[in-house]
């Protein structure tokens, strides 16, 4: 069934806009390319340093894997809570005569798929040009891809199990106040016990010293017992032409993914049905004892009295925002994904206290800024896609009740973008703030940045609210399979084009300054160009959801 339905939206592309599909078309193989040549003219410089830069070169294939084996484990659990606990084919699937431990292994395989494809897509230029520089056979790609399958199913596999223990765990409420007391407790542990490196201490160290340092933080990525290490050494076996060795590490890979699945399969798959019934009936409960404190005490809760404090929007308005809000909050695969984005955004703020000692030279100093200007639009446009894209097609079948009030659907989609403009340039003027003081830049830079930042939050939040109402699937509950369709695909690419070029423009003044190059476009010209690249960014993809709205059928 999944396979004829897949087959029919390949189908179905036909009837879509021939530029859209250019446009897409041209972002894939553009990233492939500029992937490639990218990762290519880095080894190749790593290479030029004799023992030193193929030991680095090594220790970056280990890290990689590793940061991968770690991602794709945290994004089986969120999507498998999706999968199997808030899908309602799941719930249709349990009523038919079908054994559980084959519905759990239908979403298993189903979540395994949807967060997994992506490394190959993004992993292929590293492994082309790795392959390349080892002048490696043309066996070496295919015995790669091979090794790909084992070395995903193993993190799905650790994913699916933790949510099958966590749904059970946090059924009780005082597991989930006691998780959140712990995770403060060690944010501020990590804030109080990371100290920024001082200039003194850089100037101090022998190059030698600090060489072997950096040697010494990247042994955790060879540990044996990791999956990630065991690939890491089939790549390096297969394109130094050990074909042996290589077979043996994947081998280990295959043999541990096998019984992995074997025991995932019987063991969780047993008792997945027992974790569902707890997470229905645990959530039917919790929604039952808030729904009789509110008709017994007739409390406002912190979402509603933040709603109400703000004047000047009508209360229609105020009552959808509140809406979003709530069903954001009472979904932990949403609300999880965002607190991991938000620690990591966390992490990166205060990293910068490493490079934050005086910058000797006017040149590196706006590099760096205009750097932290690009990773944090970055930011924004995983924010604005992830979670502000879906929100129209969340409606669902419900839409209709909608487009039914006074209100009008054109106004709705009003409302959900000022909703997301003010929470994304809420946090991302409040993340550039503290970059750019963590960089010891002037007062007046600050503003700049922050005005930046909050003119992109605008742009980007029109994009992504007007393309997920130009491309709705209402059809689908799941965020995240909304998201990797086409539209948010779309999104994604426009985030990606009007980033780019906002910043090759805003940063012509800075760079001016600091650099003997002459730039044709003047900085009046170049700052004006970014505001209303800007302006089209905004009002187009907004005008264009809107006239969909309009004449959208329910």
């Amino acid at each position: 069934m999944h396979w004829r339905s897949l087959c029919a939206r390949v189908r179905g592309l036909r009837t879509q806009s021939p530029l859209l599909i250019f446009v897409l078309g041209a972002f894939v193989a553009g990233y492939l390319f500029i992937g490639y040549w990218l990762f290519h003219t880095g080894m190749e410089k790593l290479y030029e340093f004799p023992v030193v830069g193929t030991l680095l070169s090594q220790r970056i294939l280990f890290l990689v894997f590793g940061f991968f084996f770690v991602m794709l484990a945290v994004s089986n659990l969120i999507i498998g809570y999706s999968t199997l606990f808030k899908n309602r084919e799941t719930a249709w699937l349990l009523t038919l005569p079908v054994s559980h431990g084959n519905v759990y292994r239908l979403k298993f395989l189903e979540s395994l798929a949807v967060s997994s494809w992506a490394l190959i897509f993004l992993s292929a230029p590293m492994m082309a040009a790795f392959g390349r520089l080892h002048n490696a056979p043309r066996s070496f790609y295919a015995e790669v891809l091979a090794a790909y399958l084992p070395f995903v199913i193993l993190p799905a596999l650790l994913g699916s199990w933790a949510i099958l223990l966590l749904v059970r765990i946090l059924a009780k409420p005082w597991v989930k106040k006691g998780l959140l007391l712990l995770a403060a407790m060690g944010v501020l542990a990590f804030v109080a016990t990371v100290k920024p490196v001082r200039e003194a201490d850089v100037n101090a160290n022998q190059d030698e010293h600090s060489f072997y340092e950096l040697l010494r933080h990247t042994r955790v990525g060879l540990n044996p017992f990791l999956p990630s290490a065991w690939l890491a050494r089939s790549v390096l076996s297969w394109s130094e032409g050990f074909t042996g060795q290589g077979a043996f590490y994947f081998l280990v890979l295959l043999s541990n993914a096998a019984m992995g699945m074997l025991v995932g399969f019987e063991v969780a798959g047993n008792s997945f049905y027992g974790s569902w019934t707890l997470a229905a009936s645990s959530r039917a409960e919790r929604m039952l004892r808030k729904a009789e404190a509110r008709r017994g005490m007739q409390r406002r809760s912190l979402l509603e009295k933040t709603a109400q404090g703000f004047p000047l929007f009508s209360r229609p308005v105020k009552a959808l925002a509140l809406k979003d809000a709530l069903v954001f909050w009472r979904d932990p695969a949403q609300w999880t994904q965002f607190m991991i984005f938000f620690g990591l955004l966390c992490i990166y703020v205060l990293n910068l206290r490493n490079v934050a000692f005086t910058l000797q030279s006017a040149f590196w100093e706006t590099t760096i800024s205009y750097l932290n200007l690009a990773a944090s639009a970055l930011t924004l446009s995983t924010l604005t896609t992830r979670f502000v894209f879906p929100q129209f097609s969340l409606e669902g079948r419900r839409l209709w009740i909608v487009g039914l009030a006074p209100l009008g659907l054109p106004k709705v989609l009003l409302q959900k973008f000022w909703l997301s403009f003010s929470v994304s340039a809420f946090i991302t003027v409040s993340l550039m703030v503290a970059s750019s003081m963590m960089l010891h830049l002037p007062f007046s830079r600050v503003c700049w940045f922050a005005g930046a930042i909050a003119l992109m939050s605008a742009s980007l939040s029109g994009a992504a609210v007007g393309l997920g109402a130009l491309f709705p699937n209402l059809k689908e509950d799941d965020p995240s399979k909304i998201v990797s369709g086409f539209g948010g695909t779309l999104c994604l690419v426009v985030s990606f084009f009007y980033i780019a070029c906002f910043i090759a423009l805003a940063a012509i003044p800075g760079m001016r300054r600091v650099m003997h190059l002459r730039f044709v476009v003047p900085d009046e010209i170049a700052l004006g160009a970014a505001a209303f690249l800007s302006l089209l960014v905004l009002l187009i993809p907004m005008a264009l959801g809107m006239r969909r709205v309009k004449n959208l059928e329910f």
